[in-house]
C-alpha cells in the first residue's frame, strides 16, 4: 500500500524512529524552487521569499528609466524611508547579535574572518583597477573601494535550510554573523567620506555610537510604559524614525546607529528587545522589498559601473571561496559546501550600497549602487544554479 507523502505532517507526536531513519520525503519541484529563493537577508531577520533577481529588475522597470511610475521626485522622497529601513535592519542585527554572541563566539570569529577576507579582496581589486585604468571618480579612492568591499561581504545563505544537514546550519550562522563586522567598519568608513562637517574624523566615527546609545535610552524608557499594543507600536516606529533621522542629520550610517540601539535594548534589563522584535517582524519583509525596488529604480547605467562589475564579481567570488576555506578550519565543515551557501549577497549588500549612495558624491554613489545591484542579481541567479547537484541527489 502506498504511503502518503505528507504523512509526516499528519502524525501525532512528530516523527518516530522509523521516520527518522527513512528521512524526509523528496520535495516537489515547486517546493524545491521556492526553497532556493528563500533567503535570511540578515542576522535577526526571518527567512523571506524576496529574491533580488525579481525585485531589482522590477524596480528598474518602474523607475525613471523605465515606465516612470516611480519618478525622480518620488525617489527623493523615498530617501527618508530608505534611511529608516536601514536603521531597522541595523536594529534587528543588533538585537540578534546581543542574544547570540555569548553562545557563538567561535562562529563569530570564523564569520568575521570570512567577511574580512572578502572585503579585502574586493577593495584591493577595486583600488588597483581604478588606479591603473584612471577611472573617473569624484570621491576618494579609498571610499569607493571600501563601499564595494563592504557591499561584497554580505551573505544571505540562500537555500541553506538549517534543518536539512549540519553544513547548512553552519552556513546559515556564518552568513548571519558575517554581517556584523561590515556594519562596524562602515561606521568608520563613513568618517572618511567628504562632508560639510569640518570636525575631526574621529568624532564622526563616534557619533553613530552616541546616537545609538541615545536612541536605546529613549526606547528603553517608553516601550514598556505603553498602555496598549497600538500605543507601543507608535512608540517603536517613532523611535526608529528618530534613529533614521538622527543618522541622516549627522551624515552617519543608519545601520550603525540601529546596531548600537539594538544592542542596548538587548543588554539592559527589561523587555525592550522583545517588544521591538515582535513589532518589527510584521514589517521586515515589506522593508526588504522597499529597499530592493528602490535600489532598482535608482539604477543608473554607466560605463564605469560596467567596468567595475567584472573585478567585483571575480574578486567577491574569490573572497568568498577563500574566506570559506579559512572559516572551515575553525568549524570542521567542508569548505566547498560552505562557499556554495555563501554566494548570494542578499539584501544587506544592497543596503550598504544605498547607504553609501547617500553620503558619496552623486556620480560615485550611483556607480556603486549600479554595480552592486547588477552583481547582486547575478550572484543570486548563480547561487540558484550552484546549489550543489550532489545535495539534490542526496535528497532523492
Amino acid at each position: 500500500m502506498a504511503v502518503p507523502r505528507d504523512i509526516r505532517r499528519r502524525e501525532i507526536g512528530g516523527q518516530d524512529p522509523l521516520d527518522r531513519r527513512l528521512g524526509p520525503p523528496p520535495p516537489t519541484p515547486l517546493v524545491w524552487l521556492l526553497s532556493l529563493l528563500r533567503t535570511r537577508s540578515a542576522l535577526g531577520l526571518a527567512p523571506s521569499l524576496t529574491p533580488a533577481v525579481i525585485f531589482l529588475p522590477l524596480g528598474a522597470l518602474l523607475g525613471p528609466l523605465g515606465l516612470g511610475l516611480i519618478s525622480t521626485r518620488i525617489l527623493s522622497r523615498l530617501d527618508v524611508a530608505v534611511t529608516i529601513a536601514l536603521a531597522v535592519i541595523g536594529v534587528m542585527v543588533g538585537i540578534a547579535l546581543g542574544r547570540e554572541i555569548r553562545h557563538a563566539q567561535r562562529l563569530f570569529i570564523a564569520a568575521s574572518l570570512e567577511s574580512l577576507i572578502t572585503i579585502g579582496a574586493v577593495a584591493a581589486a577595486t583600488a588597483y583597477f581604478a588606479a591603473t585604468t584612471g577611472l573617473p571618480i569624484d570621491a576618494p579612492l579609498a571610499a569607493l573601494a571600501l563601499a564595494l568591499g563592504l557591499s561584497a561581504s554580505a551573505s544571505s545563505a540562500t537555500s541553506a535550510d538549517p534543518d536539512s544537514e549540519p553544513v547548512a546550519a553552519v552556513a546559515t550562522r556564518v552568513a548571519d554573523l558575517d554581517d556584523v563586522l561590515p556594519i562596524a567598519i562602515a561606521v568608520v568608513a563613513m568618517a572618511i567620506v567628504p562632508s560639510a562637517d569640518p570636525g575631526p574624523r574621529w568624532i564622526l566615527s563616534l557619533l553613530p555610537i552616541a546616537a545609538g546609545i541615545a536612541i536605546g535610552a529613549i526606547g528603553g524608557l517608553v516601550f514598556e510604559r505603553a498602555e496598549s499594543g497600538a500605543e507601543r507600536a507608535v512608540f517603536v516606529l517613532g523611535t526608529l524614525s528618530l534613529a533614521g533621522g538622527a543618522a541622516a542629520y549627522l551624515h552617519v550610517s543608519p545601520l550603525g546607529v540601529g546596531l548600537v540601539a539594538g544592542l542596548c535594548w538587548t543588554i539592559v534589563p527589561g523587555r525592550a528587545d522583545r517588544i521591538v522584535q515582535d513589532d518589527l517582524r510584521r514589517v521586515q519583509h515589506p522593508l526588504v522589498v522597499l529597499l530592493l525596488v528602490t535600489a532598482g529604480a535608482m539604477w543608473t547605467p554607466s560605463i564605469a559601473a560596467v567596468w567595475l562589475l567584472t573585478p567585483y564579481l571575480l574578486f567577491r567570488l574569490a573572497g568568498k571561496v577563500t574566506g570559506a576555506w579559512v572559516s572551515a578550519w575553525f568549524l570542521d565543515v567542508s569548505a566547498s559546501d560552505l562557499a556554495a551557501y555563501l554566494i548570494s549577497p542578499g539584501v544587506l549588500a544592497v543596503a550598504f550600497a544605498l547607504n553609501f549612495r547617500q553620503v558619496l558624491p552623486p556620480a560615485t554613489g550611483d556607480m556603486v549602487l549600479s554595480t552592486v545591484a547588477i552583481a547582486t542579481a547575478a550572484f543570486e541567479l548563480f547561487a540558484v544554479a550552484v546549489v550543489p547537484h550532489w545535495r539534490r541527489e542526496d535528497r532523492r
